[in-house]
């Protein structure tokens, strides 16, 4: 995120998400202009909120299309259930004599088999009358069909319940897309009013080639999230994402110690669980820890030497850093 940092001259252009969550995310509105034209520091200040407001607005994102994979998963498990239960009936179905059958597709049952069907229906399997109107097995085969297709009938009702949430979560993501675009748009509106003097007066990060030069050498797994996150210097900030074709800032972490063999979820507030906590003191970071900023607003990858790399903004490349570039929130290590 930028809204601690100049932006750059654009180089490229959980379980269930409510509507007041999205509002919250992306709610907050730039303040009305007064008439005259904005300077470099007005449109800046403007261009680093715009680029808050759509990093909020990216983390429901993340978390929305996290949330139609698990929904997804669980309508196709639930469909194949079904069907594999509709299947068994009908094999079922298809052993009952005429009586039985007849009686099971109306949903009618005969007084004789209701005596049968009660919790005790050996004691009328034992009359020779009722034996004679239906066998033993058929009057068992029946009693389980009416249970198999209550079971079916709950089991659709669930896939109908988690298709709905589905769809639920769709339109949410696809808010959520639009309302980032549209802040993004906003943003490049903004710089598109200065100069390109004006424009690389925004490009700093102030991390030097010495600073680079010094960094330590990692060891472990953290060494190889390390050098995949180096891997990535210089590609495009994608929001939303997690390798096709770039990066956003909780997608290069996850990446990064995906290749390191280490699982994290998916955004900045799932990856908040994920390891233990560390002080914020320089002196405490170790190599591969993640440092969270802002009120889990952005997040970076720390590499030593007081260096973190991240994925900043739109229009932003993937990047070093300072450790302290923003307010810290949290520090988590995961190895």
């Amino acid at each position: 995120m930028a809204s601690h940092r100049r932006a750059k001259v654009p180089a490229r252009s959980v379980m269930t998400l409510t509507a007041t969550t999205a509002a919250a995310a992306v709610g907050v509105g730039l303040a009305p202009t007064t008439g005259h034209a904005a300077s470099v520091t007005e449109i800046e200040a403007q261009v680093h909120a715009l680029n808050a407001q759509a990093e909020q607005a990216t983390n429901v994102y993340d978390g929305a299309v996290e949330q139609l994979a698990t929904l997804q998963k669980q309508v196709d498990e639930l469909q194949g259930e079904a069907a594999t239960m509709q299947q068994s009936m009908n094999k079922l179905l298809s052993t009952l004599g005429p009586l039985a059958a007849a009686q099971y597709r109306s949903g009618s049952v005969d007084p004789t088999l209701e005596l049968m069907l009660q919790s005790h229906p050996d004691q009328y399997l034992q009359q020779a009358s009722t034996m004679s109107r239906l066998g033993q097995n058929e009057a068992m085969n029946l009693k389980s069909l009416k249970v198999d297709q209550a079971q079916l009938a709950a089991l659709r009702k669930q896939a109908a319940d988690r298709i709905s949430a589905l769809q639920q979560a769709e339109n949410q993501a696809a808010a959520m897309k639009k309302q980032i675009v549209g802040k993004f748009q906003q943003a490049q509106s903004l710089l598109s009013q200065l100069t390109y003097a004006q424009q690389q007066s925004f490009d700093y990060s102030g991390v030097t080639q010495s600073e680079i030069n010094a960094v330590p050498q990692a060891s472990g797994r953290a060494a190889v999230a390390i050098a995949f996150a180096k891997s990535k210097l210089g590609m495009p900030y994608q929001w939303g994402g997690t390798g096709d074709p770039s990066y956003d800032c909780s997608g290069l972490v996850q990446a990064a110690w995906a290749a390191a063999g280490v699982s994290l979820g998916r955004t900045t507030y799932d990856q908040v669980n994920d390891g233990y906590a560390v002080p914020a003191v320089l002196s405490d970071l170790e190599p591969g820890d993640i440092i969270e900023y802002n009120g889990l607003e952005h997040e970076a990858l720390y590499i030593g030497g007081g260096l973190v790399i991240h994925a900043p903004t739109t229009g932003e490349v993937i990047q070093y850093a300072h450790w302290n570039m923003m307010t810290i929130s949290a520090i988590r290590r995961v190895s």
